[in-house]
């Protein structure tokens, strides 16, 4: 059977996660390190071998070590390249992240608000619970006017005639006061006169007395 229909391909092994774009952007960071340490160190072969002598080994020594300074350099403007590639791609996955974190807030308070609208009844609930106070606010208002009416006076007196009986009074002690001509002083009750003063009995003149 494997001779005429061939054998199965082996499923690919499943691979770990997938690098973060940060892990990515470190990983090129340090190629980059390493790149700068490999350029300076051939810029040190360049200088060494052009000081140590002027043959033709010495300077085809110094030409491959400039091809290989040449190519690392090349190798890291490209990772550079590719470094700010990832680190936009990077920026721009950070403000979805933001972007879709403040829809769901906003998702969130909009249902919240929603449920607390629902609970207060909306407008037309809370203008009738206005109106029920102001109904409540009337009567209770002519509960207390009832509760201060006086009822002390007897039936069939004129409240009108003792005011008009005061404001005379009031207009008579005005003018008496105006023209110096107030009541006279009462007497003293006779409760607090004092009582008439007793007249000392004169005793009869004796007479001699008889011897």
């Amino acid at each position: 059977m494997n001779r005429l229909f061939g054998a199965a391909k082996a499923q690919p092994k499943a691979s770990g996660p997938a690098p973060s774009l940060t892990d990515a952007s470190g990983r090129i960071d340090s190629r980059v390190s390493d790149l700068d340490v490999k350029i300076q160190k051939c810029d040190a072969d360049i200088r060494r071998y052009m000081t140590t002598g002027s043959g033709s080994q010495q300077k085809q020594l110094a030409m491959q070590t400039m091809k290989r300074k040449k190519m690392y350099e090349q190798q890291r403007d490209q990772i550079l390249a590719t470094q700010f590639n990832i680190d936009m791609l990077a920026g721009a996955q950070e403000q979805a992240e933001l972007t879709a974190m403040t829809v769901e807030a906003m998702g969130a308070g909009t249902k919240d608000l929603r449920q607390r609208f629902a609970a207060m009844g909306g407008a037309v609930d809370i203008e009738g619970m206005m109106d029920d106070m102001a109904d409540l606010h009337d009567e209770m208002s002519e509960i207390n006017e009832a509760l201060a009416t006086s009822y002390t006076v007897p039936q069939g007196f004129d409240e009108g005639a003792f005011e008009a009986e005061f404001s005379a009074l009031e207009e008579e002690m005005a003018l008496e006061k105006l023209i110096g001509a107030g009541p006279a002083a009462s007497a003293m009750p006779d409760y607090l006169a004092a009582p008439p003063a007793a007249t000392a009995a004169t005793p009869a003149a004796a007479g001699p007395a008889s011897s």
